[in-house]
């Protein structure tokens, strides 16, 4: 059932823009709320463990939300190869795997296309850049508080604009971070990035060539710097994730791929206690796409946990049958009751006038709201 619902996700998410439906909003926005959730109990435990095994270390990058550093002669050197390595392409916003968080938004696909020049990664790409990452394993470490892989990696170039996209956060878990390696450096005659810290200050960052920033892009406001003077500035994106152990394997997953969806699909560790990833990630699949029951309320209580009830046998996967046959089929349903009560309400005004059918209206609906009232203080 995993590879079924794994393959209907990947058909939606990768439509065009005018073949969407809104129900399709509700499955991003659900895999989104689950995501958050899980990143949030890896990213914990991940920390926790990196701080039990090491010494302490006092962090710039949680203090201020940003740290800078430069690579040696010959790494800022082999970082201008592998730049120029890579070939440009056109921004696809559909270029990713549906296993990893992309951004839907047309509005801002128009901004990157805007803004930014995209470059596809060579083979040169992937076999040097962790030659560069490698010396900066436990300085990152140690910033991060945490061991770390690439989730990620991207390659373009800023282009000479008079606006940029805004200051924003990239609202992605918390733990991902993002680490920009600048070929030419970085500055207000090629380009650079703008950053509001965590202590309020806004920054121009001043880098030369062969420098990194590594940033909280979900903590720190930001924004690319450009002009209509500027030259264009080279960067190589890596964005970095918590794990229990740290690898430099570079990560490619689409021009619009950022990260896992769920942390653990992809976790290498073994847990004593038999945690299993696998099943996990299977079960919310299921509970994404609402093949689970989920209780709902119009009072306050304790929430109740997704339940992990589904039937096998629901024929949802038959030949000439699919899920979002199912999916419309309810919403089919929910119009029929709305169209039922518009014509019970049409057949009401036609027999007693719009005058009496509105003042019965009118007396009625107080009645149902005070009922409502007085059942909660019961």
């Amino acid at each position: 059932m995993k590879e079924d619902l794994k393959k209907y996700f990947d058909e939606i998410e990768h439509l065009q823009y005018s073949e969407r439906l809104p129900f399709h909003a509700s499955l991003f926005e659900n895999k989104a709320i689950i995501s958050k959730f899980l990143w949030d109990i890896h990213s914990h435990n991940a920390k926790k463990f990196y701080i039990n095994n090491n010494t302490k270390y006092n962090s710039k990058l949680e203090e201020y939300g940003y740290i800078t550093g430069k690579l040696d002669k010959k790494n800022t050197d082999l970082l201008m190869k592998i730049f120029n390595s890579c070939e440009k392409i056109k921004f696809d916003p559909f270029d990713f795997d549906s296993d990893y968080v992309y951004e839907p938004r047309k509005n801002l696909h128009d901004d990157m296309i805007r803004i930014n020049n995209y470059y596809k990664p060579s083979k040169f790409f992937f076999e040097n850049l962790p030659n560069i990452l490698n010396p900066l394993k436990q300085t990152l470490e140690q910033e991060n508080q945490f061991y770390w892989r690439v989730a990620s990696s991207r390659i373009f170039e800023v282009k000479p604009v008079s606006k940029a996209q805004g200051f924003h956060k990239d609202d992605q878990a918390l733990a991902i971070k993002k680490l920009f390696f600048y070929p030419k450096g970085a500055n207000r005659k090629i380009g650079s990035t703008i950053l509001i810290d965590k202590k309020g200050k806004e920054t121009i960052i001043e880098l030369e060539s062969g420098s990194w920033l590594l940033f909280e892009n979900s903590l720190c406001e930001h924004q690319a710097f450009s002009s209509e003077e500027c030259v264009g500035r080279p960067t190589i994106e890596i964005d970095l994730m918590p794990d229990f152990s740290t690898d430099t394997k570079i990560e490619y997953h689409g021009i619009n791929g950022w990260y896992p969806w769920i942390p653990m699909q992809e976790n290498s560790m073994e847990i004593k206690g038999g945690l299993d990833y696998k099943n996990v990630y299977d079960r919310n699949l299921k509970r994404i796409l609402g093949l689970c029951e989920i209780n709902k309320t119009d009072t306050y209580r304790f929430p109740c946990e997704f339940s992990d009830y589904y039937k096998e046998g629901n024929n949802v996967f038959k030949e000439g049958n699919n899920v979002f046959e199912e999916i419309n089929e309810v919403k089919e349903n929910n119009i029929n009751i709305k169209e039922d009560i518009k014509e019970d309400i049409n057949r009401a005004v036609e027999k007693n006038g719009l005058i009496t059918f509105l003042i019965v209206f009118f007396k009625t609906i107080p009645n149902i709201f005070l009922k409502k009232i007085i059942k909660k203080f019961k």
